[in-house]
């Protein structure tokens, strides 16, 4: 049975230097596994609106590549020798000594020529519109209340009661001619029951 064994063929082969390779590639493969387990994130991700923004960037970058050859770079965009060093120094001397230098300024509102001649114009103001108003013509103005009252009152009259008077004071009912008629609608028409009382 022993010859058998070692007479068959393996379809399984092992490459050349495996087993000297091994233990190098187990320990490869440990470090990555940590170092996956160390980084939460696998592969390479792209920053929110990246897509969105990519034709504005690429764009703003060929304007700037087109401007920089038709404008050559000259020495005035340059800075000059030991700018930075003095910097700190130069805003200090412009901001602290200023400071020093200024006096708030007072200004007396109520000793001003300013204020008298400012006050004497509004006086004149106030007092021009006030005598002109006064001057204007008043119209009294009728309440409207009266009218209403004036309205009311016919309604309550009772019919007799306009007979009664007729015929107190001996009033005769004359026939209307067709121009009596005529007047008496343009009177309906054209004026309203206050007016009509009004002149009675």
């Amino acid at each position: 049975m022993d010859n058998n064994l070692e007479n068959k063929d393996h379809s399984y082969s092992v490459p050349e230097g495996y087993f000297e390779q091994l233990p190098v590639q187990i320990r490869n493969g440990i470090f990555l596994e940590k170092l996956k387990a160390k980084v939460a994130d696998t592969g390479f991700n792209t920053p929110i609106g990246y897509f969105d923004e990519l034709t504005k960037q690429i764009n703003t970058e060929i304007i700037a590549d087109r401007l920089k050859t038709i404008t050559p770079i000259s020495e005035s965009a340059s800075v000059p020798v030991n700018y930075f060093e003095q910097l700190q120094a130069n805003i200090l001397s412009k901001t602290v000594d200023q400071t020093k230098k200024k006096q708030p300024t007072i200004i007396r509102l109520l000793h001003s020529s300013i204020l008298k001649y400012a006050s004497a114009a509004c006086f004149i103001i106030l007092s021009a519109t006030g005598l002109y108003f006064y001057q204007l013509p008043h119209h009294p103005v009728k309440p409207v209340y009266s009218d209403l009252a004036t309205e009311q009152m016919l309604y309550n009259i009772d019919e007799q009661v306009i007979i009664d008077h007729i015929e107190a004071n001996d009033l005769h009912q004359a026939k209307a001619s067709p121009s009596d008629v005529a007047l008496e609608n343009y009177i309906l028409n054209n004026y309203t029951q206050s007016d009509i009382a009004s002149v009675l």
